[in-house]
């Protein structure tokens, strides 16, 4: 089975996807089911699906920075081909911990489940078992929130914005190559996940609201991670300089 983990992959919380170049040519749609699965989670909802091609449009742009991945939300810095750059960040609703457990005890039933994770892949009878236990591990369209700091008169639960759908469709590629990142959206680390049963989070996140302060400063020192990839974000639009110094004040806010 060929190792689909993409190089931005980590073992622990977060996960920081380097910057997607120019995607030249084709659709670009995801490539394995449970991609296309987190596609149809918002594109079945969007209300003005006029916004659905620009976004595909601008997830190809090279115009997004690295994303980053956190339990339960993701964030990601986008030019916007003028002057400044905004912030777009998804929330997706975790799981508590008990649905963890019942997914834990399917996830170690076979050994095949976890070494297929391993090697990139999400095995359909996991997925399957999970649910028929009463877990739905795939997001459906309630449990997808978006905020975005442009003027867009949208509600972000919603309706997305073109940015916040922009990183919804990147999303589906990085979870195409690691599935991981999906469980991380879901609330569970891979180190949690490979503990196996009856192992807990050591500080769990909120599972919906609005995040407090201290959510929120953690937050901001984990963005940390993505300021050192300001390096390999697009040049010649403004990621690199001001926008990107002050990703890590504007994170804090936004959440």
């Amino acid at each position: 089975m060929a190792d689909r983990r993409s190089p931005g992959t980590v073992s622990g919380d977060p996960i920081v996807f380097p910057r997607v170049g120019r995607v030249r040519g084709g659709i670009a749609r995801s490539s394995t089911w449970w991609g296309r699965a987190w596609v149809r989670s918002f594109e079945e909802t969007v209300v003005e699906a006029a916004d659905l091609r620009p976004a595909r449009t601008l997830a190809r742009s090279g115009r997004l920075g690295a994303v980053m991945v956190l339990a339960g939300m993701a964030s990601v810095v986008v030019d916007r081909g003028g002057p400044g750059a905004v912030m777009a960040q998804l929330r997706v609703t975790q799981l508590d911990d008990t649905a963890w457990e019942t997914f834990l005890v399917e996830l170690h039933r076979k050994a095949g489940f976890t070494a297929a994770l391993e090697s990139g892949e999400l095995a359909t009878d996991l997925v399957e078992n999970a649910d028929q236990a009463g877990v739905e591990l795939l997001p459906g369209p309630g449990d997808l929130e978006t905020a975005c700091e442009c003027d867009a008169l949208s509600d972000h639960v919603i309706q997305p914005c073109v940015h916040a759908l922009a990183l919804l469709y990147q999303l589906a590629w990085h979870v195409d190559a690691d599935p991981y990142a999906l469980l991380l959206l879901r609330g569970r680390t891979r180190d949690q996940l490979l503990e196996g049963p009856a192992t807990r989070p050591t500080a769990p996140g909120p599972t919906g609201g609005s995040l407090d302060a201290e959510d929120a400063g953690e937050a901001a020192a984990r963005a940390a991670e993505i300021l050192r990839l300001a390096a390999d974000a697009p040049t010649g639009h403004g990621l690199a300089d001001a926008a990107v110094a002050a990703y890590d004040e504007e994170i804090s806010r936004l959440l």
